[in-house]
């Protein structure tokens, strides 16, 4: 995770570890010249978000880090403290489920862009926020025409991804300590499928510590000694082809995921690239069938793996949206920038409240009063349910 001591936007920061080379990486320096800005609370980074981050060249990346500066801080203040044209930003990129939204975006100069990782939470209240930004990167391609249909008109569709270079020398072919692996969230009711099928599994088959946790490269490695990685997606939008999918077929194993899948709406074949399942049951004997036919089952492996660090990486993801912003040449497409200042107001408000930043949305609720008195009881409602959260946080 990001840490509360980098710099805010005056100065380039590079990331923690395994940062991007541009000077080995091809796809990194064709977008070495765009200059991104990205919005976040470091008390919590999506971990899709922190992996695009370390995708982008080091001297590319500033951060706008809102759990040191505050959640509503003013976007064109922070863009006025640096005089180097070298040394600003040229988009900001922001995350959705940041508790945090820099006011300002509606009239910042230049574009923005909204990185929305989980579209199928709160989606109601996405495709409205979506409206301040010039650009919206969803990671659910069903989800494209939801926004274009609220009316955006820039929308555009990033997979999960890995990040290739995890994966150099990850041989399909090599002997594997595991049957099956699996790394991830367990626990929760979203979660109440997957931790019946891994259970049943563990007791079967020979597999790594499902219980703990493990770092980034020690997830790919656990992959790369996994023959199968069975993957079931949270309950609540069980079609996601998540990171898993994606770092699975990279790392070399065969990839069994619950269908229908959102891997074909990307291309990707089942039987060719990855192995469907359709219900719980057939999962145990699915692992068995293919791990008694090892020939098959690194083919399907090794398809997958060619096709997904060809298509499916951070890298890639990042020349996309890069492409994207320079398509525009410059162009500013937020609906809201069109928006009278009550509107503006509310839809802050709006995130605010539903991220319980009190203090935020009380400020918002100040301006939205001044703006426009007769508009500012659409926002009372959202107030008083702040007030009383604050209240309880407060006695409790």
């Amino acid at each position: 995770m990001a840490t509360s001591n980098q710099q805010p936007l005056t100065t380039p920061r590079g990331g923690a570890s395994h940062t991007c080379d541009a000077e080995t990486t091809g796809e990194a320096k064709r977008q070495r010249d765009m200059r991104f800005g990205f919005v976040y609370d470091s008390s919590y980074n999506h971990i899709t978000f922190l992996y695009l981050t370390r995708a982008v060249a080091e001297d590319c990346r500033f951060h706008l880090d809102l759990n040191v500066l505050k959640p509503n801080f003013d976007i064109e203040q922070l863009l006025s403290r640096t005089t180097e044209e070298d040394a600003c930003p040229e988009a900001i990129l922001h995350e959705t489920g940041s508790p945090g939204l820099p006011r300002g975006l509606n009239s910042v100069s230049i574009p923005t862009a909204l990185l929305d990782v989980d579209t199928f939470g709160w989606t109601s209240l996405r495709l409205k926020w979506a409206m301040l930004f010039d650009y919206v990167f969803t990671w659910h391609p069903s989800y494209v025409r939801l926004f274009q249909e609220a009316g955006h008109p820039r929308v555009f569709a990033l997979p999960h991804a890995v990040d290739a270079r995890f994966c150099l020398g990850a041989d399909v072919d090599s002997e594997r300590l595991f049957d099956i692996g699996f790394v991830g969230h367990s626990g929760r009711p979203e979660y109440a499928a997957r931790d019946r099928v891994n259970a049943c599994l563990a007791k079967r088959f020979k597999a790594n510590d499902f219980g703990r946790s493990y770092t980034k490269d020690e997830v790919l490695e656990i992959y790369k000694e996994s023959c199968i990685v069975v993957n079931v997606s949270r309950g609540d939008f069980p079609q996601e082809a998540n990171m898993r999918c994606y770092e699975a077929m990279a790392s070399g194993a065969l990839l069994l995921t619950g269908m229908p899948t959102e891997l074909t709406e990307w291309g990707l074949r089942e039987g060719e690239h990855f192995i469907g399942w359709r219900s719980e049951e057939e999962i145990p004997d699915l692992v068995d069938h293919f791990l008694q036919r090892r020939e098959q089952r690194r083919s399907i492996a090794q398809a997958g793996q060619e096709r997904t660090l060809q298509e499916f990486t951070y890298q890639r993801c990042v020349q996309t949206i890069t492409d994207a912003l320079q398509s525009g040449n410059g162009q500013l497409f937020a609906p809201a920038r069109q928006w009278p200042a009550e509107e503006i107001h509310l839809l802050y408000l709006s995130y605010y409240h539903r991220y319980r930043l009190h203090s935020a949305a009380f400020e918002e609720f100040r301006h939205l009063r001044c703006a426009n008195s007769k508009t500012y009881c659409k926002g009372l409602p959202m107030v008083l349910k702040t007030l009383r959260h604050a209240v309880k946080w407060t006695l409790f």
